[in-house]
């Protein structure tokens, strides 16, 4: 809808009712067209308050120019943002958007919108925009900077997670989660309050990426803004990490480096040095010597993991404002750091020196950034596997740790979990001497320890990735883990039989005698690891099964019960349920095992994982809680990131006897699986994005449930077992992603446009009325999806998940034409996008018909045929509509909300309705319409128009813009083209748009009608750099 008037129609127009104030002066271009109503008349708003936010004040007639324009230049607005008005808004976004919002002068000043119109016709619609946040690294950003109501605040594009558990996958501030949200509650209520931090201790600024909280959108099967901004980063294009940091300032608090002995320590201690961990370890001892490490006794690991999990209850738990110097002094630090844990450098400075809290951070960042020589759980690959090291005896089935040399050499295995827990120590004696140093040197000004800016600049310049994700591993470990000194017999020198008896006999394997290999070390087994919180866990992971609509629920949550209140009965039962090693059995011979490579495998469709399958005694199974994966998720050592998904599938299938047994050892968490009458499919996946849109799908935590079951090319249903759908990955080819871009995202999708022109004129109103084709009577049906299996010969991989390529089969019955059946091929691993609702302005449509900004310019074929009527000039009432949110009940139908909605508009007051949508700069934002019915034969569509013509042989007749002729020609510049898919009115339109843009290859903006207008729509898909957008939800 063009929001210009025609000109002859002003008198007429000037004739409206004194209760609605005229914007733009005498002549406004908006008088014709939207109507405001006027403050007297907001029964439910104070005075003095806008209706459409509690800080802006009501439009009203303009008879002089706006105080904000300068006197020189009476045309000219001024930028909406200012950084006076603005301090909120980074200085870089406020710089560029003054700029972009800087205005050509008009040929006639009551053409041009004021500050304050631009404002209010804009409130409500999202801004996105990057900011740039700790090292190179951008972070995205939805903002309302025009409004300030209360209702924008509930307004987001994702939905809350289900339970309480469910956010240690992420890392970003969130609001508390609810534990008798999901139906499932076997632990007190207090818990969570319990556990709830009082005291914001040292912020390590980094989160895991992509953002998890973005990750469960509004619309199942999407991501949100957030998500997908940080996909390319987080998978395909490798981002650039930080390299070892250069050499300090200060250079006494440098680990000093010069000629010594082989076996001194720091012998092998370079700048930039890369070790290789395993070797590391196997070689004991002497090695770790070279670089500074202690071979320290167990019970001083255990003691000091001890000391500070206390120190960190008082913190989180008790809300005490303590710091570890309360506890002990810098001298005593100094004193047990390196004569326990770490040797002392060369240039160790005295305990009483002013620089010794200073050198022992430094030494410790400097020895836990020695490249290779620690688990770096900065990468993906590692934040699952954990509990590998803590639980799982050698011979490990897959992953990268230890296992006995092939010269069949007896390595000591266990000295693995002993480098881990020294990792740990080492992590935690940094986080905790840094939460001093901002509690006591910074924020207190403490002159007992005095930590200058130049200070913070020498820490973080130390920093590195895989230091900084040290520091998380090790507060996640401190929030969810207790530790107990449980001195025992080495695992690996007990009989495996042994493994395999009643938990009593097993109890008295372990309270045997120690180890003789040394006298005072101790075996790395004797610190044990126990959950603080394993009835919340395995409420969370019944509540992930429900969802899931797993097979047998109610029997699951019997037999977990049952097993957790076993192994919490005794102090016996608790130890041997959650400390025991655990063996994993391995495959067959003929059988392929995984190896090192599968783990670090850089795949979008493949992710294996060896699984413990369940014990053959019948005793045993039911005590059973899953192997090392399983007590990985009961224990709560969940990195944050997508690794939660992995182990959640994992835990469930490891307590399943049948699953295992049915679906083997050996799972994909990136493909899908058949078992038991319904199919389950990773989101990593995209045929599980595409079937999420279903109604009688299921998602939780990164996984599908539906009761779709592929079929092969004979049209049989396949049996239980693994699959991995090859496709693209639409990642792989990215050279800049769209998070790298900086202040472009924002200018690209900025509601005034990037042409400098804000006359109202260069606005429209786009609406899904609009459409009024053929789309509506286009009728869709979703028939099956069909998987070709690769079948292979070598009996080394049958245990693997079967390859396969995908299709989904569709009935499609165009308006007045025969049906046919369409097979959609999935070839790209594209990803959707759940549009970020909006909230437009109160007003109304001042006449009984709308139309598009096609209309102004003659580009679009299907026109309203109805009398444009303009307000107050009959005795007419005006066309109202209402912009209405989605209810919060996921469960609710979008036909019976909107027909409930409709209802209600009825009875409600004129001066409480919406627009329908936020208006779209003309020029800036061309889009089209490709009308469903021709998506089969309709291939990827160009991001750009070519300004000789819009047609091309390829694409159908009506494949036109609707707003982009004029934008064409203005001085040559060519603006990327959106292109709209209308699939309201059915579930089965949108699966069938989503195959199709798996099947071209591209990405799309998923938009429901009454949650976000089709302008905020296309100016998301601008932002996110995609060319589609996806409309659905109810019709009308």
């Amino acid at each position: 809808m063009p929001l210009n008037r025609d000109k002859k129609k002003t008198g007429s127009a000037k004739s409206g009712g004194d209760n609605h104030p005229k914007l733009g002066g005498a002549k406004s271009s908006l008088l014709g067209l939207f109507g405001h109503h006027h403050r007297s008349q907001e029964k439910d708003v104070p005075e003095g308050k806008n209706p459409n936010n509690g800080t802006q004040e009501p439009l009203r007639a303009r008879h002089s120019p706006s105080p904000s324009r300068s006197p020189d230049n009476p045309h000219r607005v001024s930028a909406p943002i200012s950084s006076a008005s603005k301090p909120h808004v980074p200085g870089d976004v406020q710089e560029a958007y003054q700029s972009a919002t800087s205005l050509v002068e008009g040929q006639d000043a009551s053409d041009s919108l004021s500050e304050k119109e631009l404002k209010y016709l804009f409130s409500g619609a999202p801004h996105f925009l990057l900011e740039k946040g700790y090292s190179t690294r951008w972070y995205p950003h939805v903002i309302f900077p025009w409004d300030y109501s209360s209702k924008i605040q509930n307004l987001a594009d994702r939905k809350p997670l289900q339970h309480p558990s469910f956010t240690l996958s992420t890392l970003h501030a969130h609001i508390p989660v609810s534990p008798n949200g999901a139906g499932i509650q076997i632990y007190p209520d207090a818990l969570t309050e319990q556990h709830g931090s009082k005291r914001p201790s040292f912020d390590i600024g980094v989160f895991e990426i992509p953002n998890m909280l973005s990750s469960r959108a509004k619309e199942a099967g999407c991501v949100g803004f957030r998500n997908f901004m940080e996909l390319p980063i987080a998978y395909g294009f490798k981002a650039t990490t930080r390299r070892f940091p250069p050499r300090p300032l200060d250079v006494h608090l440098q680990i000093a480096i010069g000629p010594r002995g082989k076996d001194d320590p720091y012998a092998d201690y370079r700048l930039n040095i890369t070790i290789d961990r395993l070797k590391l370890i196997a070689a004991g001892p002497p090695a770790w010597k070279r670089i500074g490490v202690r071979n320290c006794s167990m019970k001083a690991i255990t003691e000091r993991l001890q000391t500070l999990s206390d120190i960190q209850d008082q913190i989180m738990l008790q809300g005490r404002s303590v710091t570890l110097l309360d506890k002990e002094t810098v001298a005593d630090l100094h004193q047990q750091l390196f004569s326990t844990f770490l040797y002392p450098p060369p240039n160790i400075v005295r305990p009483e020196h002013h620089d010794s809290f200073r050198f022992q951070i430094s030494t410790l960042m400097q020895v836990l950034n020695i490249k290779g020589a620690w688990v770096d759980f900065s990468m993906t690959e590692w934040r699952t596997r954990a509990g590998q090291i803590f639980w799982e005896l050698p011979p490990h089935q897959d992953g990268d740790c230890l296992n006995d040399d092939l010269d069949g050499k007896n390595l000591d295995t266990s000295l693995e979990r002993k480098w881990l827990l020294i990792q740990i120590v080492l992590s935690a004696e940094v986080l905790f001497r840094a939460d001093a140093a901002a509690k006591i040197g910074i924020y207190s000004k403490s002159k007992d320890l005095p930590v200058t800016p130049r200070d913070v600049y020498l820490m973080n310049s130390l920093r590195s990735d895989a230091l900084d994700w040290g520091l998380i591993f090790s507060r996640r470990i401190f929030e969810n883990i207790a530790f107990q000194y449980w001195p025992q017999v080495s695992p690996e020198s007990s009989e495996k039989p042994h493994l395999k008896e009643k938990p009593k006999k097993i109890h008295s394997i372990f309270s045997g005698p120690k180890m003789q290999e040394s006298e005072d070390l101790g075996s790395p087994w004797d610190c044990t690891l126990l959950p603080r919180y394993p009835w919340q866990q395995l409420e969370a992971l019944l509540v992930f099964a429900e969802l899931l609509n797993w097979p047998d629920i109610e029997n699951m949550k019997h037999f977990m019960r049952e097993k957790l209140e076993f192994a919490l009965d005794q102090p016996a039962n608790y130890r041997h349920a959650f400390t025991s090693p655990i063996s994993t059995a391995p495959l067959p011979d003929n059988i392929k095992p995984l190896g090192k490579h599968d783990m670090y495998r850089k795949s979008h469709t493949l992710k294996l994982i060896h699984l413990h399958s369940g014990r053959s005694s019948a005793v045993d199974s039911a005590h059973f809680l899953g192997g090392w994966i399983s007590r990985t998720w009961l224990t709560g050592l969940i990195i944050p990131g997508e690794a939660i998904c992995d182990i959640l599938m994992s835990t469930l299938l490891e307590n399943d006897h049948d699953a295992i047994k049915k679906l083997g050892p050996i799972a994909n968490l990136y493909g899908g699986f058949v078992y038991k009458g319904r199919s389950w499919w990773s989101k990593a996946c995209v045929v599980g994005r595409i079937l999420a849109g279903l109604d009688t799908s299921t998602i939780c935590m990164g996984w599908i449930s539906t009761n779709v079951i592929p079929l092969d090319h004979a049209g049989t249903p396949l049996g239980d077992g693994w699959l991995e759908i090859e496709t693209i990955n639409t990642l792989k080819n990215i050279t800049q992603p769209r998070i790298n871009q900086g202040t472009k995202v924002l200018l690209d999708s900025s509601p005034l446009g990037g042409e400098g022109d804000l006359t109202a004129s260069a606005f429209s109103l786009p609406l899904d009325e609009d459409n009024t084709g053929p789309d509506q009577d286009t009728q869709v049906l979703y028939k099956s999806t069909i998987v070709s299996l690769q079948h292979s010969q070598d009996p080394s991989i049958l245990a693997r998940p079967r390859k396969a390529t995908s299709a989904l089969i569709f009935t499609l019955t165009p308006a007045q034409s025969d049906s046919s059946q369409i097979s959609l091929g999935i070839n790209y691993n594209v990803s959707f996008i759940s549009a970020f609702p909006c909230l437009p302005p109160h007003g109304y449509i001042a006449g009984s018909s709308v139309s598009s900004g096609s209309e102004a310019h003659g580009t679009h074929h299907h026109r309203h045929r109805h009398r444009h009527r303009h307000p107050h000039r009959h005795h007419h009432q005006p066309h109202h509509h209402h912009h209405h949110r989605n209810s919060s009940n996921e469960q609710v139908n979008d036909h019976i909300r909107s027909q409930k909605n409709a209802a209600v508009r009825d009875d409600k007051l004129s001066h409480r309705s919406r627009l329908p949508g936020h208006p779209l700069h003309i020029f800036s934002f061309p889009y089209s319409y490709i009308p469903i019915h021709t998506l089969p034969s309709t291939p990827r569509p160009p991001t750009v128009l070519d300004q000789e013509g819009h047609h091309s042989l390829s694409f159908p007749s009506n494949y036109l813009p609707l707003a982009n002729d004029r934008n064409l020609k203005r001085e040559g510049l060519q603006r990327k083209h959106t292109y709209i898919i209308d699939a309201r009115g059915g579930e089965h339109k949108e699966l069938f748009a989503r195959s199709w843009c798996a099947m071209v290859g591209v990405n799309a903006v998923v938009g429901r009608a009454g949650r976000t207008c089709v302008a905020c729509c296309i100016r998301e898909a601008r932002a996110v750099d995609v060319p589609i957008v996806i409309r659905v939800g109810a019709v009308g």
